[in-house]
């Protein structure tokens, strides 16, 4: 069926942000749709959460281009930085940490409580901030909010996913169409090729930590923009 998108609809520019983001999945799926069978349109999980924030950071670089008002770049840089990036690229990475301690300790034959999670999630707060974030009482406890525990291992793809996103809006910021139909070309792909290959097919090379370094360059720029 065609994919369609249900969601809370204020105005607001986090709200601006989140129907792109789910355009990002819709145009995907749509996309894949017409190109596979049901059985391999879907792609991987590592991927999945490319197009919807590659969605997000192509508008956000639009909207800062675009404007000549200097409090909408620093609203847009704002939004990017605290939750597209803070939220996705750095919030789901560590909870994605935890995640696998968790795991290990089940696959030792642990039986974990809620304090155990709570005792794990603070010690990956500690070893993630060190001595610069001062851990307030329940931090420890923030485990308890995320839904996507439910979905399995599925934290992690956000970070993996805006790292490829980002990586392709750059490239078609610099080289336009030819960037443009590739990614085109790689949406069409769904399922049918490995998170390296689909990459690869969109200019990115995730075999190396060149596509980090740029994501963590441009969110060094966002933040200078604010």
């Amino acid at each position: 069926t065609h994919p369609y998108i249900l969601l809370n609809w204020t105005g607001q520019m986090p709200d601006v942000f989140t129907i792109i983001h789910e355009l990002g999945h819709a145009a995907q799926s749509e996309i894949s749709r017409k190109s596979n069978n049901i059985t391999n349109a879907g792609p991987s999980l590592y991927f999945i959460e490319a197009p919807s924030t590659f969605n997000e950071t192509l508008m956000s670089q639009y909207l800062i281009r675009s404007s000549e008002d200097p409090d909408v770049e620093r609203q847009v840089a704002a939004q990017m930085s605290s939750n597209t990036y803070y939220h996705n690229f750095v919030t789901h990475f560590l909870e994605a940490h935890w995640q696998r301690e968790v795991y290990r300790a089940v696959a030792d034959g642990q039986a974990l409580t809620a304090d155990d999670f709570a005792r794990l999630f603070l010690n990956t707060l500690k070893e993630f901030w060190g001595d610069d974030v001062e851990m307030t009482p329940g931090a420890e406890r923030t485990w308890m909010r995320q839904p996507h525990y439910y979905r399995g291992l599925y934290s992690y793809t956000y970070s993996a996913g805006l790292t490829i996103g980002t990586a392709v809006s750059l490239r078609i910021e610099k080289e336009g169409a030819v960037a443009v139909q590739d990614w085109l070309d790689t949406l069409a792909l769904g399922g049918t090729k490995s998170p390296l290959e689909l990459a690869r097919a969109a200019g990115v090379d995730i075999s190396t930590d060149q596509p980090l370094c740029d994501t963590i360059a441009y969110i060094g720029s966002l933040v200078d923009l604010i």
